[in-house]
């Protein structure tokens, strides 16, 4: 994106309120979603991200994600089809517990 967009500022103080919790966020890769990732992440959420193309994107959100201390599972796939719902919530949960 250009601008590249701003996820946190480094003067968010996070509290802790998702410690221990997993957030599945559809369209987590760019945009306003990466920036709920990145903030449920500080918060103490790990994350699994659905994306449908951007790649690039979807692992640069990782990475900051990751550098914060949570875990990030990326799945691919478009949330139009429920078969790939059921699919992605299967992974998340395989891999979250």
């Amino acid at each position: 994106m250009d601008p590249a967009p701003e996820y946190i500022k480094s003067s968010y103080k996070p509290a802790g309120k998702l410690k221990g919790k997993v957030a599945l966020i559809t369209g987590g890769d760019s945009g306003i979603g990466s920036a709920v990732a990145v903030h449920y992440a500080k918060e103490g959420a790990d994350l699994a991200i659905v994306y449908l193309d951007e790649e690039i994107d979807a692992k640069a959100t990782s990475e900051i994600i990751e550098a914060a201390g949570r875990k990030c599972l990326l799945i691919k796939g478009g949330v139009k089809r429920a078969k790939f719902r059921k699919k992605a919530i299967q992974k998340a949960m395989g891999e979250f517990g």
